[in-house]
């Protein structure tokens, strides 16, 4: 059966082991019907100029983004990540993007960037490309890295319309495995902390889930956080987002 139908208010009963390990994981409520989240935009030259302008290491380091992030310290977070790990004149995929916040801040370190998304904007300019998730998976273009932060954990909720899939974040990695080179790097980020399924905002991901979704992958950094810290906290429907460095195994 496929669930085509979303956003589901509740997980359809026949689904609910596989999304919580046989009950393992608790479910908690926070309900979104993100389908008009998704607004088709139009990428120009101004309107990336414009994020670029913003989203330097200047006005990332010092604070002075307008208007400020909603994501809080991310934007300096993936600096880090990218300066440290020398993510620059590189071919880059950013998966999950509604404005080109994470794309600026590569832009301005002269990377080649992709952008992936099921809701593609309508592309007018020639700083990026950009490129449907049905386009990135069934075609193996290589990357020397990939980034996605906020995104994976609701990959297969539904939230944004997308078909319900209890292992949907486990096969959205397995696709980013496959286009990665040989030891390339996957720049991620989503919420860490005690094992929930918030239905259906996002997933957080602890002792459980975590190793699942990097079994592919090997840890290399973790940024803005301490990762014995957010696995020990407790059962939370919000998690902080840390920035975590992986190589492709």
């Amino acid at each position: 059966m496929e669930y085509t139908n979303s956003p589901y208010k509740e997980i359809p009963s026949e689904l609910i082991s596989s999304y919580t390990f046989d009950n393992v994981v608790p479910i908690l409520d926070w309900y979104f019907d993100g389908t008009n989240d998704l607004v088709k935009s139009v990428w120009t030259d101004e309107y990336i100029n414009e994020f670029k302008l913003n989203y330097t290491s200047i006005n990332i380091y010092g604070n002075t983004l307008s208007p400020e992030e909603c994501y809080g310290r991310a934007s300096s977070m993936l600096l880090k990540a990218f300066e440290t790990h020398n993510i620059k004149n590189k071919k880059v995929a950013v998966i999950g993007s509604i404005s080109p916040w994470i794309e600026a801040i590569l832009l301005n370190l002269d990377n080649e960037i992709i952008t992936v998304e099921y809701n593609i904007p309508e592309n007018k300019t020639t700083q990026l490309q950009v490129v449907s998730y049905w386009d990135f998976q069934k075609t193996q273009n290589m990357y020397d890295c990939i980034v996605t932060y906020s995104s994976i954990e609701h990959s297969g909720l539904g939230r944004y319309g997308d078909p319900l899939d209890p292992n949907g974040d486990i096969k959205t990695m397995d696709d980013i495995h496959n286009n990665l080179n040989e030891n390339g790097l996957l720049i991620w980020g989503g919420p860490v902390g005690s094992d929930a399924l918030v239905w259906n905002a996002h997933r957080v991901y602890g002792r459980i889930r975590l190793p699942l979704l990097f079994s592919k992958f090997e840890e290399m950094e973790w940024i803005g956080y301490n990762k014995d810290e957010l696995l020990n906290k407790s059962l939370d429907k919000c998690a902080c987002q840390p920035v975590i460095v992986l190589k492709k195994k």
